[in-house]
């Protein structure tokens, strides 16, 4: 009884092995298909329609920054004026001064700040929206953008401000 057992585990064992493990079979070949794959379910499906993500080549990434900006909206009043703070997120090796330009920004408000700049080693530059007092009222969107005058780099991200009668 002992041998039988024993034949029929080994039996067992040599089928899995010659089936692969659950590897997919296509035309009767034991060798899985590279273009296909399994989902959860079972399901084939193919693996030429997944999108693959871009990968930086070495050192690429540690070149580049981002900005940050406010997250919740800056409030102005018509005739006033509000702080605002523009960071800094600096790849690894990244030293380089990130000069700062507003665009879209409505009637009457400017910033004062003059050639705002993140110098190397800081963390970030301080802004100041001013209003005039018949500047527009409503809800605005602008565009940060940070650049580089050596590597030419940049990044823009967008700030959201809300301009209120005083």
């Amino acid at each position: 009884m002992k041998m039988y057992f024993m034949s029929m585990c080994m039996g067992m064992l040599t089928m899995v092995a010659a089936s692969g493990c659950g590897d997919s079979t296509k035309d009767g070949n034991t060798a899985a298909d590279p273009t296909t794959a399994r989902t959860p379910s079972g399901a084939e499906t193919s693996v030429a329609d997944k999108p693959v993500a871009d990968k930086p080549v070495a050192g690429e990434a540690d070149q580049t920054f981002a900005l940050s900006v406010p997250f919740e909206p800056i409030a102005l009043t018509q005739g006033g004026e509000a702080p605002v703070r523009i960071g800094i997120n600096r790849g690894e090796n990244f030293e380089e001064q990130v000069n700062i330009e507003i665009s879209g920004l409505p009637n009457g408000v400017t910033v004062d700040t003059k050639d705002p700049a993140i110098t190397p080693g800081s963390m970030g530059v301080d802004l100041l929206l001013k209003a005039t007092a018949d500047a527009s009222l409503g809800d605005f969107t602008a565009k940060v953008t940070g650049k580089t005058a050596s590597s030419g780099a940049d990044f823009s991200e967008e700030i959201q401000f809300t301009v209120s009668q005083q």
